[in-house]
């Protein structure tokens, strides 16, 4: 099947977006709104550079997205098909700075399913890092991507128990419960300890997650403390397999060049002579 020839349309992406998530982003529109129908050809990598004015390499990252969700699939000297008009139900989550990964997508909404008073035990005393019978506000939720009705994952949220009225904020299910703290009671994260691990999905995550229970999982927790050391707020995160990715870019940075003189390294452990100086002749 050749590729119909028509010109892509022009999405102005977010400066700050790396040029490959702008190529895709705007590939993905094409898809979702029909113009590249199920079973046809996107352009060519080579049409793809022209259009966007984009090397070969941006090309070729932003295809590789829109295959990891689902929407394409890629073979060699056969371009690339598309093979669904909407990506699975799974976040993949690109992270090209620190924030971005304390933040999910803004594409997604969390669901209240309860809150209340807790005491730590042993087991959530070592999650959580906090001393043995701390006592704990948590609120129980789920996090959907919008419009999709596959829970990403289920999240525990502790807060210190002054903080309880964050349940009362306007948009309690929209922002990041850590900013609710911050502009409810002007407690502000200096710090964030973020721990990723594999893990096991139990039986009551499994049933609210409608996933297996035993499963493999992907479990994330933040723990946000203020500028005097204190823990205020842990999150326990666990996603089922398949529905969360983190995706990172590393960029080498070239090495910094030193300024001024040349310093004589010190030999055998002993301090470095001082350059003596010599006088000029007249």
């Amino acid at each position: 099947m050749r590729h119909s020839g028509s010109a892509l349309s022009t999405v102005k992406p977010a400066q700050e977006s790396p040029r490959h998530w702008q190529i895709a982003n705007a590939l993905r529109h094409e898809i979702e709104t029909g113009k590249h129908a199920v079973g046809g050809r996107l352009p060519t990598e080579e049409q793809i550079c022209k259009l966007f004015r984009a090397s070969r390499y941006s090309t070729r990252e932003a295809l590789k997205v829109l295959a990891e969700e689902g929407l394409i699939v890629r073979r060699p000297r056969a371009g690339s098909t598309v093979i669904a008009a909407t990506g699975q139900s799974q976040l993949i989550q690109r992270v090209s700075s620190i924030q971005e990964i304390l933040n999910y997508a803004g594409a997604t909404v969390r669901k209240t399913l309860s809150t209340g008073y807790v005491i730590a035990d042993h087991e959530l005393a070592y999650l959580l890092k906090c001393p043995l019978g701390s006592s704990w506000f948590r609120i129980q939720a789920l996090r959907y991507l919008k419009d999709s009705p596959l829970p990403l994952c289920h999240t525990d949220f502790y807060v210190a128990p002054e903080y309880a009225g964050v349940v009362k904020h306007k948009k309690h299910e929209s922002v990041m419960i850590v900013d609710q703290i911050a502009e409810m009671y002007g407690e502000t994260a200096d710090a964030t300890q973020i721990d990723i691990y594999a893990s096991q999905i139990g039986p009551a995550v499994a049933q609210n997650l409608d996933a297996k229970a035993g499963s493999p999982a992907l479990n994330v927790i933040r723990r946000y403390s203020n500028a005097e050391g204190r823990m205020f707020e842990v999150t326990i995160s666990v996603h089922p397999a398949q529905r969360h990715t983190y995706s990172f870019l590393l960029k080498r940075e070239a090495p910094r060049k030193r300024k001024g003189p040349a310093v004589a390294e010190p030999v055998g452990g002993l301090p470095a002579a001082p350059a003596r100086k010599t006088a000029k002749r007249r």
